[in-house]
């Protein structure tokens, strides 16, 4: 198991896919990081599209967070999204057909403000700084904390 500390890396690109689906390796690092305490200034708990993947999942981000503690790695984390809901994957697989064109800019706004889009990096001061801002509103507004108190067992 990796553990990435979003202070200094990013999270893996949401386009990685785990057992074909997209945005979850993503997801897997941000809950990882917040719950080691390393998340930076990524959102977990507030972010739109986590919460969007999260709800076809049918999960939230709070056990979500619990299923990531206790898995031992990635496929852990899969083998328990299933035995909690054997069609859950199923579902994650077709929203992450849609992904592109639901979040399709926002999507590009991310590769640049990761570093994952080569060639742009004119736009990053920018792309960071509209990201900043976004984070910090976005925390303000939804001040919660969904891995605050669980400790993980890896």
């Amino acid at each position: 198991m990796q553990l990435r500390d979003l202070r200094h890396q990013p999270p893996r690109r949401w386009n990685e896919q785990l057992d074909g689906v997209a945005w979850l390796p993503r997801l897997i690092d941000k809950a990882r990081a917040a719950l080691n305490g390393t998340l930076g200034t990524y959102l977990y708990g507030q972010s739109p599209v986590d919460r969007d993947f999260l709800h076809t999942l049918g999960v939230g981000h709070r056990e979500f967070a619990q299923i990531v503690a206790y898995a031992p790695d990635d496929r852990g984390v899969v083998d328990a999204l299933l035995a909690r809901d054997s069609g859950s994957m199923d579902r994650a697989r077709a929203w992450t057909l849609r992904c592109p064109r639901a979040y399709g800019a926002f999507m590009r706004v991310l590769d640049v403000d990761d570093g994952y889009a080569r060639g742009l990096g004119f736009v990053k001061p920018l792309s960071n700084a509209l990201s900043s801002l976004v984070t910090r509103l976005a925390r303000r507004a939804f001040p919660k904390r969904p891995a605050q108190g669980i400790t993980p067992k890896w």
